[in-house]
C-alpha cells in the first residue's frame, strides 16, 4: 500500500452527485457526517433554469448536494440520456463557480453518476483541468452486464455501448496528459448476498440483475488488487488511480460506508 503525501485539506467546494433513479437525500447523512458547516442543494430545473437554496450564508467550506434531474419522471423517462445529464451537470457547475467565486472543486459521485460526471469533465480541457479530483463510487465504468432496454439512460449503461466506449476513449485521452491522478475508485461486494470476496470479477455490490460488478467500479483489471486479503484496505497513486478501495457493502449502504468517507478525505486533500 502506499503512503498518501499529503493530509492538508483544500477548500475547494465539493459536489456530491446520485446515481440512477436518485435524489437530493442520498448523500445527506454522508455530507452531514464530514462536515458541521451549512450544505446547500442544487438542482436542474429545465431550459437551462437551476435551483439552489444558497441565499447569501458566510461559508467556510462549500459542500453542494447536486441533481441532474428534473421534477418531471415522464420527462426523464422519454429524453434522458447520460450524455444530456452531463450538459445539465455543467450548467450546475457554472453556477457553483458563479457562486462561490472558485475555479476548482471535488466530486463525489455515486453509481451513474459518476458516469455523468466523467463525461462531463470529458466535453472540454477546461472542464477536465476545473475538476481537482473525482471519486466514483459504485460506478459501472465498464457499463453493467445487464441492462433492460426500457429507457435511454439504461442502454447507455449497457456493458460494451456506445457511450461507455466513447466515454472510455475520451477519458484515456485526457487521462494520460493529466499532471496527476485525480481519480479515485470504491468498489463493493455485498457478502450477505453470497458474493466472495476472492477471485471473482462478477461480484456485484448487491444480488439482483443489474448491480454494478467489482470489475465494473474498479476497472483496469484493479479489482483484482483491492480484494481478497486488501479488502476494505486502501491504496493510493496505484497504476490507474489516486485512491483504490474495495468494501463489502451493497449499492446503497456503501454511501455511508467508512471507507467511502477515507476516500472523500483523498478527494479533498491537495
Amino acid at each position: 500500500m502506499c503512503i498518501m503525501i499529503s493530509n492538508e485539506l483544500t477548500n475547494y467546494p465539493v459536489i456530491f452527485i446520485h446515481g440512477i433513479a436518485g435524489t437530493l437525500k442520498d448523500w445527506e447523512s454522508t455530507i452531514k457526517q464530514i462536515s458541521s458547516d451549512q450544505y446547500f442543494d442544487i438542482r436542474y430545473l429545465e431550459k437551462n433554469k437551476v435551483y439552489n437554496n444558497y441565499y447569501g450564508e458566510k461559508v467556510k467550506q462549500w459542500f453542494w448536494n447536486a441533481s441532474y434531474y428534473t421534477n418531471s419522471i415522464l420527462e426523464e423517462s422519454i429524453n434522458g440520456n447520460l450524455g444530456l445529464y452531463a450538459l445539465r451537470l455543467k450548467n450546475i457547475i457554472n453556477l457553483i463557480k458563479q457562486i462561490t467565486g472558485h475555479q476548482k472543486f471535488v466530486i463525489i459521485a455515486h453509481s451513474m453518476g459518476g458516469l455523468v460526471a466523467r463525461k462531463y469533465m470529458t466535453l472540454s480541457q477546461s472542464n477536465w483541468d476545473s475538476v481537482h479530483k473525482l471519486l466514483t463510487v459504485a460506478t459501472p465504468n465498464l457499463g453493467i452486464a445487464i441492462s433492460i432496454d426500457l429507457i435511454q439512460q439504461l442502454r447507455d449503461l449497457k456493458r460494451n455501448s456506445k457511450f461507455i466506449e466513447k466515454l472510455t476513449k475520451k477519458w484515456e485521452e485526457f487521462y494520460k496528459n493529466s499532471d496527476y491522478k485525480k481519480w479515485g475508485v470504491i468498489g463493493g461486494i455485498n457478502t450477505k448476498a453470497g458474493y466472495s470476496t476472492k477471485n471473482d470479477p462478477n461480484a456485484t455490490d448487491s444480488a439482483g440483475i443489474g448491480y454494478v460488478e467489482i470489475s465494473s467500479s474498479i476497472p483496469y483489471d484493479e479489482w483484482k488488487d483491492a480484494i481478497d486479503e486488501n479488502i476494505e484496505k486502501e491504496s493510493f497513486d496505484t497504476t490507474n488511480f489516486g485512491f483504490r478501495l474495495a468494501v463489502k457493502a451493497n449499492h446503497v449502504e456503501i454511501l455511508e460506508n467508512e471507507g467511502t468517507i477515507r476516500g472523500i478525505n483523498w478527494a479533498r486533500t491537495f
